[in-house]
């Protein structure tokens, strides 16, 4: 198996909220405010509010992610896109990025799959490709970088 780079995605965030649940686990959830993705056969923008990272975070710090929003193309193409994922750390790592405090990318683990619904036309690729990312998170937004397997 085989993986080119697909695209990198930069996403500002909004207010984080966490609700801390009663069967143990915290369930988070983020708004993108802005963003932008290209890669070698796209480029666009992420369509402000249009969605969002709901994590679901253990007591142990470790967690799974799903996120939900709206991609615009240069050409003007709309696009769905979902990801799951899972991140984990060290205890001390997971505080600090909870306070959206620096870390250092290699000392957590953070993968997904995104999926893509794209129209009919010169994004169609995306419908019938399997993407895998990595994700890093700053104190402000996130960075994620997907390739496609091939």
């Amino acid at each position: 198996m085989q993986v080119e780079f697909a695209m990198e995605f930069r996403l500002s965030l909004g207010r984080r909220i966490h609700i801390e649940l009663a069967e143990g686990y915290t369930r988070g959830a983020v708004l993108i405010e802005e963003g932008t993705f290209s890669g070698p056969n796209i480029r666009g923008t992420v369509v402000q509010k249009s969605g969002g990272d709901f994590p679901m975070v253990r007591a142990d710090g470790s967690g799974r992610f799903e996120s939900q929003y709206l991609l615009e193309t240069d050409d003007g193409a709309f696009i769905l896109k979902r990801s799951t994922g899972i991140r984990h750390a060290p205890p001390d790592v997971v505080e600090k990025l909870l306070a959206q405090q620096p870390v250092d990318p290699q000392s957590y683990y953070m993968r997904m799959t995104p999926r893509f619904e794209a129209p009919a036309g010169p994004h169609d690729w995306l419908n019938r490709t399997l993407f895998v990312g990595v994700g890093q998170r700053n104190p402000t937004g996130s960075i994620f970088r997907y390739w496609k397997v091939v």
